[in-house]
């Protein structure tokens, strides 16, 4: 198997879910849908890819500059819970601003999940990987 699987969603907006490293990636653009529809549809991805036997943590990355609304943090532990149900027990929420504080929060309250937030990919990345 290869280092990365960057099998993509296939939806209709730029959002994308793939495996790297036994990481489930998750990356938000900018414009990012904020219909309940559209993270539905970005949890059933997140379920497909959690499955996985080598997925073992999860990064958010939030490149959208819009604040989030409670949708999005209603479906973000929603995939924490379900996260867990595959053995993933890290998340780190990767953004520029200070919404990743605002979502680590939210995610921070599920039980038996470690969060962490980083500022930029690759570290979010390497406190994935640990």
């Amino acid at each position: 198997m290869s280092k990365s699987d960057r099998d993509r969603d296939g939806s209709q907006s730029d959002w994308s879910l793939y495996v790297e490293d036994g990481v489930l990636i998750a990356e938000f653009p900018e414009g990012m849908p904020s219909e309940r529809s559209e993270y539905e549809k970005v949890n059933e991805r997140f379920e497909t890819l959690a499955a996985r036997p080598n997925v073992h943590a999860h990064l958010s990355w939030l490149k959208m500059d819009s604040a989030l609304n409670a949708d999005v943090f209603e479906k973000a532990q929603e995939a924490a819970v379900i996260g867990l149900e595959y053995d993933i027990t890290k998340w780190v929420m990767v953004s520029d601003g200070i919404k990743h504080m605002a979502l680590e929060s939210q995610v921070g309250d599920v039980a038996g999940l470690e969060t962490n937030t980083a500022n930029t990919f690759e570290e979010g990345m390497d406190w994935a990987r640990n």
